[in-house]
């Protein structure tokens, strides 16, 4: 069984990295997630958000272009998704990654984005772009609370629940 920090190193390892270079790129990217001080520890000694964390640490010690998450935090509760959204949103901050966040949590989905992709039910089309900014206020520091309760995120929540018709296109009083 591998502890924490192997499972970080392991695509490094599949890649030929020497063991001493990735054993270091794991400790760097487990501090980075704030995991620092759990490289022995064994992934089932780990709470759910600490085990999110070991994952994201693992992609970002590929070094990739783009950081692709697919509903990272859906089985988080809600105070540890926010500590999450908070902690991933830092990282795009300090390393400047490209991150596809695919989230069907549309509080989530306004806070985290800087461009919102809406789509159609399977098969999956683009319906609609929204370029947004509250990812970029919290980086600034407006604080999440303050966000949320911005009357322009409400309005832009509300505008992405409001329902579809059947032919994928939003109905025309739910049109900004």
């Amino acid at each position: 069984m591998a502890h924490v920090r192997d499972n970080v190193a392991f695509g490094l390892q599949l890649a030929g990295v020497e063991k001493m270079q990735r054993l270091e790129i794991a400790h760097q990217m487990l501090k980075k997630v704030g995991l620092e001080g759990a490289e022995k520890r064994y992934i089932w000694q780990l709470s759910g958000g600490q085990r999110q964390r070991v994952g994201i640490a693992r992609a970002l010690a590929a070094n990739p272009q783009l950081l692709l998450l697919d509903e990272p935090f859906g089985a988080l509760d809600a105070f540890t998704r926010d500590q999450m959204q908070t902690l991933l949103l830092k990282l795009w901050q300090e390393t400047g990654k490209q991150v596809l966040l695919i989230t069907h949590d549309i509080e989530e989905a306004v806070f985290m984005a800087t461009e919102l992709v809406l789509l159609s039910p399977g098969p999956g089309r683009v319906l609609e772009r929204l370029p947004l900014n509250f990812a970029r206020r919290f980086v600034a520091g407006e604080s999440s609370r303050s966000i949320k309760s911005d009357p322009r995120f409400i309005a832009m929540r509300e505008y992405v629940l409001s329902p579809y018709l059947s032919n994928g296109r939003r109905s025309h009083e739910c049109a900004h």
